[in-house]
């Protein structure tokens, strides 16, 4: 591939980037990938690979892969909170205990479940894919220098080795992460809070497993004076991060020598004797910020250069993944002339309100967290529960027990995950009036909600209604639906088009099947690319059903 016929070039191979990348390899785009380093980081950082993002791993192929490489599942079941991790338990979140419907919420909800996988290994697993599918070249060791919108193209100035070049595209993705330098070359602003606070992350190998591998946890807060921080196992096994406060005023990464840094993770522990690994220290800052825009021209934000959350919750790489799918088909709609330039502008008025009410949510998790041990009071909670009087020791395991349960929507947001719409209305709290549900969730088959989840059969295999969706728009119909079927095929023209009838080519396992899909059994429901519902009879629209169903690809998704 040369440079004057690359039709999209991104910048970073992160997972946002690459599965940029991976989605429009699947609809036939190729694309040039240009990251700074060498390869993947080892350093794993985000780990939780949320229900919506196992969703998109699965149409992408590599769910199991990365499930595969994801703590067991009784990791996920408890979050504890401890003096030190061989020390004693001060409380705990049990994700099954005592909400047995919410569980069974979860599991109705979706095909997949949350699981927790290192993000380099999930990176690795993008990775693979791309090159399997061979649409992509990925360009290590590559730094951008500049970017230039020519109006009719875009000019990117690379530098590989001691070579630089111009590479010519028909557009650009930057995909280069918080500290990537497009998004302030492009001159685009972020809105937001004001610095939450600054954290290290210590990635060790070390075996824990006496004090984890009869009560598993995935995070593991411990709360003391000598080395207040969280564990978070990695794999299960020997991999664990461990994050803690640090202040860039008086000191700065540099003064963490691997010594210094097991001496912090011994203390952690409660262990002097321990046998520690320092792989690798990271500082990186708190903060929750939102690009003002996500477009210029030519040029597209995505993941943490368009967005940045507290971890609380667990929602940024999750909301880049989704960045990445949303914006991919919409590109190679475009540049497969099968949509108006014009669909590209709802690549940011859909995805923005997602990161901002990602970013409320992550806030508020951070905020309550403090209740609970983690915030700026750790040190006066970790001295008053070492206090030589027993009765200020007592009284403050009793009030920490008790702030440790409403801490539960932080890691249980099934609403958060799955439940945004897109459109007028369903974002936010200024457009709604109320905050998006965290932890509830009821599937709604309403125009940009994403198509809920039903278990059919095709062929004697059991699949969700999410495998039954392509490349491509995707019309679902009831038994007698053919009248929509056929205006379909008439007005489908160059759109990516597949149609599925039920009774014909699936067979019903769940009753509920056209009530979850919001229909009739002589109605349709048209699904974009992405999951989204684009259209669905019924809905009060007076169009008719070719009208609508041609006029769908070009329009942005409306509200119910």
């Amino acid at each position: 591939m040369t440079a004057a016929d690359t039709p999209v070039l991104i910048v970073g191979a992160g997972p946002v980037g690459l599965a940029t990348a991976l989605v429009l390899g699947r609809h036939g785009v190729p694309s040039v990938v240009c990251e700074q380093y060498g390869g993947i980081n080892p350093h794993p950082r985000a780990h939780v690979v949320n229900t919506r993002s196992m969703e998109l791993l699965r149409s992408w192929g590599i769910a199991d892969a990365v499930r595969a490489d994801s703590v067991d599942p009784r990791w996920a079941l408890n979050i504890q909170w401890k003096q030190t991790l061989s020390g004693s338990e001060l409380g705990r979140i049990n994700m099954a205990e005592g909400h047995g419907e919410q569980m069974l919420r979860r599991i109705d909800a979706s095909p997949e479940m949350i699981t927790s996988c290192a993000q380099d290994r999930v990176q690795q697993h993008l990775l693979d894919a791309v090159l399997a599918q061979g649409m992509a070249t990925v360009r290590y060791n590559t730094t951008v220098l500049d970017i230039a919108d020519r109006g009719d193209a875009v000019d990117v100035t690379v530098e590989s080795g001691q070579c630089e070049q111009t590479l010519r595209a028909r557009y650009a993705v930057a995909a280069d992460g918080a500290a990537g330098g497009v998004r302030e070359k492009l001159g685009i602003t972020t809105e937001g809070s004001p610095v939450l606070g600054h954290q290290l992350n210590i990635y060790f190998h070390a075996d824990l497993s006496p004090w984890t591998e009869a009560d598993p946890a995935l995070l593991i807060w411990a709360i003391n004076t000598a080395s207040p921080g969280v564990f978070i196992g990695m794999d299960g096994v020997r991999r664990w991060t461990f994050q803690r406060s640090f202040d860039p005023a008086t000191e700065s990464p540099g003064d963490y020598s691997p010594e210094r840094c097991a001496r912090i993770i011994r203390e952690a522990v409660g262990v002097d004797e321990l046998e520690v690994d320092i792989r690798s220290v990271g500082p990186w800052t708190m903060v929750a910020r939102t690009a003002e825009r996500y477009r210029s021209g030519r040029v597209f934000l995505a993941g943490d250069a368009a967005h940045q959350f507290p971890p609380t919750g667990g929602l940024g790489m999750n909301t880049g993944l989704s960045d990445a799918d949303n914006l991919g088909w919409k590109l190679a709609a475009v540049l497969g002339g099968w949509a108006p330039e014009s669909v590209l502008d709802s690549y940011e008025s859909e995805r923005r309100p997602v990161a901002v009410a990602n970013a409320r949510h992550s806030v508020l998790n951070a905020t309550k967290m403090a209740e609970a041990g983690i915030g700026p009071d750790t040190a006066g909670i970790a001295a008053r529960l070492e206090s030589p009087d027993p009765e200020i020791a007592t009284a403050e395991r009793r009030r920490l027990a008790a702030a440790i349960p409403p801490q539960r929507p932080h890691f249980d947001s099934l609403g958060q995950e799955i439940g945004y719409v897109y459109g007028a209305g369903g974002h936010t709290e200024e457009e709604t009036g109320a905050p998006l549900p965290a932890t509830e969730y009821s599937p709604a088959p309403v125009l940009g909600a994403r198509l809920p989840h039903a278990w059919v059969e095709r062929d004697g295999a059991l699949l969700s209604t999410h495998d039954l969706l392509f490349p491509g728009f995707t019309l679902i119909t009831g038994p007698a639906g053919a009248q929509w079927a056929a205006a379909f095929a008439e007005t489908a023209g160059d759109v990516p088009a597949r149609t599925v009838v039920v009774g014909r080519d699936i067979t019903v396992v769940d009753g509920s099947l056209l009530e979850r899909l919001g229909i009739t059994e002589d109605g349709a429901v048209l699904v974009r690319p992405d999951s989204h519902i684009a259209w669905r009879s019924g809905d009060g629209s007076p169009l008719s059903p070719g009208t609508a169903l041609c006029e769908v690809p070009d329009a942005s998704p409306r509200s119910a």
